[in-house]
């Protein structure tokens, strides 16, 4: 006596909600690496010193290591995931990160001398360094879901340590505010 309709048999399609912060990031690294490299690049065709070239070796290294890893970073977070190429440019930033995390340690205001700020981000480092071996190993392994957890984390610590660069008397805030000059 009933009879089955035709859009009672078939499965109502399951929506996936698109991923948030991947997107989130890979804007925010955008926003972060555009005003450094203007600002680089006018500072340095003006003839300007940098605000950090006299007194500490180790800044303008890092500066350029940010620089990548913010790029790099950006590029994985807005393509796709699981082919080759996400693999070859994951491989390529966990190398930036871990470069950046060593340089970020070498800095240094004055010997001895080391300010709240640096300790946080010597905390962000020492973690970047802890948990790049475990980003590597989650993505081999197939643990999709940690290892998604693992590389956001990681890229939130860098975008974290990022924005407190930009603190209008540090060396990216000097720069980018045009304070230093």
């Amino acid at each position: 006596m009933t009879a089955i309709t035709h859009s009672a048999r078939v499965k109502p399609t399951v929506r996936r909600r698109r991923p948030l912060l991947p997107p989130l990031f890979a804007g925010t690294a955008v926003a972060m690496l555009v005003p450094i490299a203007v600002a680089l690049a006018v500072t340095l065709a003006r003839g300007r010193p940098l605000p950090w070239q006299f007194h500490m070796p180790w800044v303008s290294p890092h500066i350029v290591v940010v620089m990548l890893a913010l790029g790099l970073g950006g590029a994985q977070m807005a393509l796709p995931k699981g082919d080759r190429r996400h693999r070859l440019l994951g491989y390529g930033w966990l190398a930036v990160m871990a470069l950046l995390s060593v340089t970020g340690l070498l800095i240094q205001l004055e010997p001895g001398h080391v300010t709240v700020i640096h300790r946080i981000s010597s905390g962000f480092a020492l973690a970047n360094l802890l948990l790049t071996p475990l980003v590597i190993w989650s993505a081999r392994t197939g643990r999709r879901r940690l290892h998604q957890g693992l590389t956001l984390g990681l890229f939130a610590n860098m975008l974290f340590s990022g924005l407190m660069a930009f603190i209008p008397f540090r060396a990216i805030g000097l720069l980018v505010f045009g304070l230093f000059h």
